[in-house]
């Protein structure tokens, strides 16, 4: 980390698990807070990534759209679905079913993390009686085909796969080459969706209680063979974005980063899918929790040593030192 000099910073929203570790790890560097942005080297304007594009990403019926757009071989068949044209979606599954099997489907809220009023459907005749009640949550929702059956670890536990991606106005897209496995605390259920448990990953289902367990990626020597599926992905999700929003990726004079957390499904033949994506994730700031030292202390680190700092420091672009990170080759789509 680049000591030769220090600077000052300062986070308006310092309740933020983004601001809070930022600022522990600056001062751990040598830095010190700023009473006046004016005399900050960098703040939280430097992590003012273009808000369309961050948006796009984060949200759910965003990102489908985009994905449909540009590289639908990346994620799993999804729908927008809403209180309008809930029937014409139901119409055209209930017409593809007549020429296959339907699959069994997940329903999300577009605007909603942490597995919120996620429901799963093996029929689309539930579907429809969903849609049909009072008794439900409006608004936009994303219609994906269910992984059926996944990939599975050992006593039948399911799991997703976490990566952190950095997305620059000045640098290009950066992925950090470790994360983690969220892997379910219940053995998987096949074709039993009463308890969502075992199905979804999410780290909190019900605030008394996590649903999954946090295993380094680096744990797990498979994971050698996912990950250039992933960065692939993650390279076409770029592209994708740099199409629909090119002025993301230009700075006019004022460099900044924003943080996303990309989430994977893999299925049982070992192909990896795009799941969602998080816009500056709930990263921890407790000092005990499990993945600080095999983790996050690392991953800050380095994020200071080839983002916070080259820009604080307003260092040649061409002296920054990326080899942390795995710079994202950006996937011509078609």
């Amino acid at each position: 980390m680049n000591r030769l000099k220090a600077g000052r910073f300062t986070f308006s929203e310092t309740k933020s698990p983004t601001f809070f570790n930022l600022n522990y790890y600056l001062l751990e560097a040598g830095w010190k807070p700023a009473r006046f942005k004016w005399m900050a080297n960098f703040s939280d304007a430097n992590l003012q990534f273009n808000e369309e594009a961050a948006q796009c990403l984060e949200f759910k019926h965003s990102l489908a759209e985009l994905v449909s757009e540009f590289c639908p071989q990346i994620m799993m068949p999804t729908f927008l679905i809403n209180d309008q044209n809930w029937p014409l979606v139901l119409q055209f599954l209930n017409k593809a079913a007549l020429e296959q099997p339907s699959p069994v489907w997940i329903l999300k809220p577009s605007l909603l993390n942490n597995g919120q009023f996620i429901k799963i459907f093996s029929k689309l005749s539930d579907l429809e009686r969903h849609f049909s009640t009072n008794r439900r949550l409006g608004g936009d929702h994303v219609l994906q085909e269910y992984i059926n059956p996944p990939h599975l670890l050992r006593d039948d536990r399911k799991y997703s796969i976490r990566m952190f991606l950095v997305l620059s106005n000045y640098a290009g897209a950066y992925l950090f080459p470790r994360g983690y496995f969220n892997v379910s605390r219940h053995p998987y259920t096949p074709g039993r969706f009463e308890d969502l448990r075992p199905h979804l990953t999410n780290e909190h289902l019900h605030e008394e209680e996590s649903n999954v367990i946090q295993i380094p990626t680096d744990r797990f020597e498979f994971f050698a063979l996912l990950y250039p599926q992933i960065q692939h992905i993650i390279g076409q999700l770029a592209e994708a974005l740099a199409r629909r929003y090119p002025q993301a990726f230009t700075s006019n004079g004022l460099k900044s980063f924003a943080l996303f957390g990309v989430d994977f499904m893999v299925d049982c033949n070992s192909k990896v899918w795009l799941l969602e994506v998080n816009h500056g994730p709930c990263f921890p700031i407790e000092a005990e929790h499990p993945l600080q030292n095999y983790l996050y202390s690392d991953f800050w680190r380095a994020l200071l040593s080839s983002f916070v700092l080259p820009i604080g420091l307003n260092q040649d672009d061409k002296r920054v030192d990326y080899s942390t990170f795995d710079k994202v080759d950006l996937h011509p789509v078609r």
